[in-house]
């Protein structure tokens, strides 16, 4: 056998024992963290459920607090006001509450009142006697009063609040306990599972364990279970609640391990095709320089070093020693792109977050005095993006880092890009004037014009401060801090600097997300209602159709204005299905009244957000197919400030409503800028005038006028019109003397709930 077959078999073997080995060894290693990883993530939303369910038993022991304290309460617990639970305890009590079971026990432990209600399914429950009885032997102890616990009764795992009776001003004796309560069944678990995105079961556990124990074990190569203990109090029944995910983890590492031996399996045939050849020349002493060089690249781990060449040898080793460099050179080169990739922001150029973060923490870390964090968020990037595409986006987003650059480098600070169109600076000063002057020079340079491609656009920049350490004394805190002061920045009008120290209230950025949180379980917990505003013949004033308006009544915060909470809606995605609700709401009240023989149109309105959902379409012809409604009844109102930013949008959208014959009214006429312009793109059938024209009329003169000139146009173009705000009698005789129209105000009436409308004012004008 020839000596290089021979050496390409001991080089084959050793090369594929070498593989074995590496794959036997690295594997369990590199597999390990993803199983710790996939376990961490599990139990961390298992704990969210955990603390969820914690919140729910003090929210449950707060409101039994206040029956508990309630002077009317006691009376009834003494005999004084036998018919509270008559006035008091009723089936919406029970719904608004969020409680399931109310039972009054006296101290002597006999039942003097119960009653249930499943707020899940909206029926009562029957109890028993045995009921109330389970929770005799748990009052006596005297770590449960004032507490909420789990308590396994009739009706299954429930949340039980226990709480002693006094007079509103804690007098005493105490007469009794109240005790309220909601069952912990599949129901209140879906409920939880879907408030925190993921899917929950609840199940019955026959060993005895730790209540809120939390524990998660991979159950096959791909799905890893987690399991939340419950204990009843007297430890005499469990429950489980299981979240099933995948391991996320140990898959993308596994594929990663797989591509990672593809490419050591590529180079090291390479390498053995490498070897046999130079083994092929015995140029042995070469060989063995070589590897010495090579070796002592390895020991002193130069990424610059490089292999000794004599350019008085010209042959294949020579060729291979070239190549070892070139090799070299492009792991350096590789060395240096992964460093890049890395910790800076590849499109921009600048660091990203990651070494923004490292040089952060290092900053806090050597304490070298107070230094500042900036938070810049552009103003308008969203509507450049969408509108005129991504390049352009993505170029808009080079143009402002070559402008903020210098100025941060100037001032000795560190810019990186965030992520998306947020960028953060790190400024070693924390003077507060000067770092307005260098927020102001980073704002006016943002806002200047930008020629992109065949585009001229503008953006602004909302920037908010924090400082080490008033501010913050962690990373996380400087940036969260620093965030919470942009978005006041822009909350109040955008373009602007917010110190996050200045903020009277720190805690608004919080009250938006709980606003969101709430906004999320509105419309399933029935807060949503709808009013309506009559809409008038100009010349008899007959009502001649309504517009339906949306509220919010908020349990604890009461009527919350449109103005706050649709924004909030647009911003969290819940517009779509929020406005679908409205449509089909308002639809099937108007089919009522169909029906009634009240003939009324309806004007429906649309968000920015539905008139860019492709499905909006379909799912209105279902709600219309749905109730039967005619399509000539159907009036939607589009609102002039969205036009100007979704202009090929919104044609699209009302050109499918022009095919299925329902009108398109302009909401808000006049107060855009190219309101005329509009009417000339868009096939509309209604304007209706902003009430801001009619407010001063007919005692402005110019006003007068030019409400005047808008009707000879509205009339050439033989469009239909609405006037808002009617407030006063003179403004209906000035509407009428120049045009037959419509009218909609206080005048005649303003929004109110359906069965108001229904009862006091179409039974009145229409003479039923």
């Amino acid at each position: 056998m020839k000596l290089k077959v021979k050496t390409l078999l001991v080089v084959s073997s050793t090369m594929l024992l070498f593989l074995a080995l590496l794959s036997s060894v690295l594997q369990p290693y590199l597999f390990k963290d993803s199983l710790t990883l996939d376990r961490t993530n599990t139990m961390k939303e298992l704990t969210d459920v955990k603390n969820t369910i914690i919140t729910e038993m003090d929210n449950l022991n707060g409101t039994n607090r206040d029956w508990a304290v309630w002077d009317d309460a006691y009376s009834y617990m003494t005999g004084k006001y036998p018919n509270f639970t008559k006035v008091n305890v009723s089936n919406d009590t029970f719904e608004n509450d969020q409680v399931d079971f109310l039972v009054f026990l006296t101290n002597q432990g006999k039942v003097f009142f119960q009653k249930g209600y499943d707020t899940a399914t909206h029926k009562p429950i029957q109890l028993n006697k045995s009921f109330a009885e389970t929770f005799i032997p748990i009052m006596q102890n005297a770590d449960v009063t004032n507490h909420t616990v789990l308590v396994n009764t009739d009706l299954g795992l429930t949340m039980s609040s226990f709480q002693k009776i006094y007079r509103g001003n804690g007098d005493g004796p105490s007469p009794g306990i109240l005790i309220m309560g909601r069952i912990m069944d599949h129901n209140l678990v879906n409920e939880l599972g879907e408030n925190l995105s993921v899917n929950l079961s609840l199940h019955h556990y026959q060993k005895k364990t730790a209540s809120f124990k939390v524990i998660a074990e991979p159950i096959s190569e791909t799905k890893i279970k987690g399991s939340l203990y419950l204990s009843d109090y007297t430890k005499k029944a469990s429950y489980v609640i299981n979240l099933v995910v995948k391991r996320d983890f140990y898959l993308q590492k596994k594929a990663n391990i797989k591509q990672l031996f593809f490419y050591i399996i590529l180079s090291t045939l390479f390498l053995i095709m490498l070897i046999i050849f130079l083994l092929n020349r015995f140029i042995l002493s070469r060989v063995h320089d070589l590897s010495r060089q090579l070796d002592d690249i390895q020991d002193k781990k130069d990424i610059h070093a490089r292999i000794k060449l004599f350019k008085r040898h010209r042959d294949e080793l020579a060729n291979l020693e070239n190549s070892i460099n070139r090799m070299l050179s492009s792991l350096e080169e590789k060395h240096n792109a992964v460093i890049n990739l890395a910790y800076y922001d590849q499109l921009t150029g600048i660091p990203n977050r990651y070494l923004f973060f490292e040089e952060l923490n290092q900053r806090i870390e050597i304490q070298q005095g107070p230094f500042s964090i900036l938070f810049f968020d552009l103003d308008g990037f969203k509507w450049v993006n969408d509108s005129l595409g991504h390049s352009v986006g993505d170029a808009l987003l080079i143009s402002v880092c070559e402008r903020i650059q210098p100025i941060i480098a100037k001032n000795n600070g560190l810019l990186a890009r965030y992520g998306g169109d947020e960028f953060v600076a790190l400024l070693p000063t924390f003077d507060k004037s000067e770092l307005e002057e260098i927020a102001r020079t980073v704002m006016q340079e943002v806002g200047r014009e930008y020629q992109l491609d065949s585009f001229k656009t503008y953006v602004t920049a909302s920037v908010g401060i924090s400082i080490f350490p008033q501010d913050g004394d962690t990373a996380e805190q400087l940036l969260q801090k620093a965030d919470i002061a942009m978005y006041e920045a822009k909350r109040n009008g955008k373009n602007k600097v917010q110190f996050y120290h200045d903020l009277s209230n720190a805690n608004s950025y919080k009250n938006i997300l709980e606003l969101e949180k709430d906004l999320k379980t509105a419309l399933f917990k029935n807060q949503l209602e709808l009013y309506y505003q009559i809409i008038v013949n100009g010349r008899d004033k007959q009502i001649t159709g309504v517009e339906a308006l949306l509220r919010w009544n908020h349990p604890t915060r009461g009527i919350i204005s449109p103005a706050r909470f649709i924004p909030i809606a647009e911003e969290s995605g819940l517009m779509p299905a929020i406005g679908m609700w409205v449509l089909e709401e308002a639809v099937k009240q108007m089919k009522q009244w169909h029906q009634q023989g009240f003939h009324l149109t309806l004007s429906v309105n649309v968000s920015k957000s539905q008139m860019k959902d492709y499905s909006f379409i379909e799912k209105l012809d279902h709600v219309l197919n749905k109730y039967q409604f005619p399509l000539s009844m159907l009036q939607i109102e589009i609102t002039e400030s969205d036009i100007e930013h979704y202009l090929n949008e919104i044609i699209k959208f009302t050109g499918e409503l022009k095919k299925r014959g329902v009108k398109i009214a302009l909401d808000d006429f006049g107060v855009g800028t190219s309101s005329l312009l509009f009417l000339k793109e868009l096939p509309v059938d209604t304007i209706k005038i902003d009430r801001s024209f009619i407010i001063k009329i007919p005692a402005e003169k110019f006003d007068a006028i030019l409400l005047s000139g808008l009707f000879e146009v509205i009339k050439g173009l033989n469009l239909d019109v609405i006037v808002e705000g009617i407030e006063r009698e003179e403004q209906i005789d000035f509407v009428n003397s120049h045009i037959e129209g419509k009218l909609q105000g206080y005048y005649f009436s303003r929004p109110i709930a359906a069965s108001e409308l229904e009862n006091e004012i179409l039974a009145k004008r229409n003479g039923s």
